[in-house]
């Protein structure tokens, strides 16, 4: 039987690639464990016994501010760490896409005939950007929280700069929501933008708040705005396969009749700031099969929704993407590893280090309500939906307990003598091993999102469509920083 051919690029970036996935997998062959756990089934399925010896005799010794600190290579503790543990973090510091923006480091496949530092040397005089006063820039602010105007901000002035050298007449913001970052593009760059948005009201909410900064721009301002609002469309990209013309046809319409653009071949850009799941996946094999798409930049998120196939399987729908790791053996991953690659683990060492006991306690009080319904009402029970609960200074057990299963049915509402069980004191006193625990696992956790995100810059590669891929956001505002972009 004749062997499939696969597409590779074969540049020394590529090769480099691969032979870092090679690593993290063989890493979490050993380790995956770890991150396959649910922390809240640290109790019931006894999770600390199953650590290296030598790990259990270091932890029980060092606190959480030591451990933070030596998780961010910042560690001044005279402890004698393990050779292993030592080793392992050195090999995550060397395998891991850095998190910094500030750090020049980025992927570039080297096959690429588009210099990519004309992305960063391209000036906003090139860009048509509008200086904006302070007082026009108060406007934008509103309605947004802080963490995500410094996204939008960076990520409004990659996608306009993408725009200009791919000399694209329209962006495609998908996963628009209110319109945010389309409202930037629009003003400040004076690019035409289409919105697509699968939730109506959010939809709606975002043709408002476009009327009313217009409405506000012109009255009170007395800017008479030169620029056409984005266009906002509610609809859902199933896959890359559902009506592709149609909604290039649909695209066209649009920037015929709403923007006045006399293009017969229009170009398009396909952005997305932090597409959900599968979503993310879409847009870029959408981008391989449609050629009026002329770049894309999109940043990721919500990794434990991807559709994730088994080894050897081909047609996955969000992971694994690339030719390289989806006939890799041992590909996989899991659920739970995927959750945890969502947060940063800046924060969490940070909350370890500042003594930050009652965000990282809940973990605790988590786990031991877990191991107490498990016992008392069997495993039909297990990973049950609780209330989300904040814990505060003076809070007990006993009142979070009731607080967390509030809406629990009647016949599974806990007893005193349920909370009060002397096994279950003794896991509260032992709340500084879940703690610990979970911070070996936020350690392990950037392998999971550099397997996922190399995995997609291995799948641009391989169907020649040259991308980048680097830390654009400040990681502990923005826990998935990373910027994928392809200029074709």
């Amino acid at each position: 039987m004749a062997s499939v051919t696969r597409k590779m690029c074969t540049c020394q970036v590529c090769n480099n690639i691969r032979i870092v996935l090679d690593n993290i997998f063989n890493i979490l062959n050993s380790y995956g464990w770890l991150l396959d756990a649910y922390i809240i089934d640290f109790f019931h399925d006894d999770l600390w016994s199953k650590l290296p010896g030598a790990w259990k005799t270091l932890l029980v010794n060092v606190s959480p501010e030591d451990l933070g600190s030596f998780i961010l290579g910042e560690s001044t503790c005279n402890c004698v760490w393990p050779l292993s543990l030592l080793a392992l973090r050195k090999v995550i510091g060397m395998l891991e896409i850095n998190r910094d923006p500030g750090n020049k480091a980025k992927f570039v496949c080297a096959a690429s005939s588009l210099n990519y530092d004309s992305i960063e040397n391209c000036t906003d005089d090139k860009l048509n950007s509008i200086k904006f006063k302070n007082e026009y820039k108060k406007l934008f602010r509103k309605h947004i929280k802080e963490k995500k105007r410094h996204e939008i901000d960076e990520f409004a002035k990659i996608c306009a700069k993408c725009t200009y050298l791919s000399k694209c007449e329209c962006i495609v913001d998908t996963g628009a929501g209110l319109g945010h970052l389309a409202r930037e593009l629009t003003y400040k760059y004076n690019l035409p933008v289409i919105c697509i948005e699968q939730n109506k009201s959010l939809s709606d909410l975002a043709e408002k708040h476009d009327k009313q900064l217009q409405q506000i721009l012109k009255k009170q301002l007395a800017i008479d705005s030169p620029v056409k609002l984005p266009y906002h469309m509610c609809a859902k990209i199933i896959d890359e396969n559902s009506d592709q013309m149609k909604l290039i046809e649909d695209f066209n319409a649009i920037i015929t009749k709403k923007f006045e653009l006399d293009v017969i071949n229009v170009r398009y850009g396909l952005i997305g700031l932090h597409p959900c799941g599968d979503l993310a996946s879409t847009l870029l094999k959408l981008y391989v099969k449609q050629d009026a798409i002329k770049f894309i930049s999109v940043v990721g998120c919500c990794y434990m929704k991807l559709t994730v196939k088994e080894n050897n399987v081909t047609n996955s729908v969000g992971y694994p993407l690339s030719n390289y790791v989806s006939y890799k053996y041992g590909n996989t991953l899991s659920y739970a590893a995927l959750e945890v690659s969502c947060h940063a683990v800046e924060n969490y060492c940070d909350k370890m280090k500042n003594s930050q006991y009652n965000d990282l306690k809940v973990h605790a009080f988590r786990a031991t309500l877990e191991m107490i319904l498990i016992n008392k009402y069997g495993m039909s029970i297990k990973h049950s939906r609780v209330t989300s609960v904040k814990v505060k200074d003076d809070m007990t057990f006993s009142q979070y307990c009731k607080l967390a299963t509030a809406k629990f049915a009647d016949d599974k509402q806990l007893m005193d003598t349920d909370i009060e069980h002397p096994k279950v004191l003794k896991c509260l006193e032992l709340w500084r091993r879940v703690v610990l625990f979970e911070a070996i696992r936020f350690m392990l956790a950037p392998l999971v999102e550099t397997a996922v995100l190399l995995d997609r810059f291995l799948y641009l590669s391989d169907n020649g469509l040259k991308p980048m891929l680097k830390a654009e956001f400040d990681p502990r505002r923005s826990p998935r920083n990373f910027v994928l972009l392809s200029i074709k």
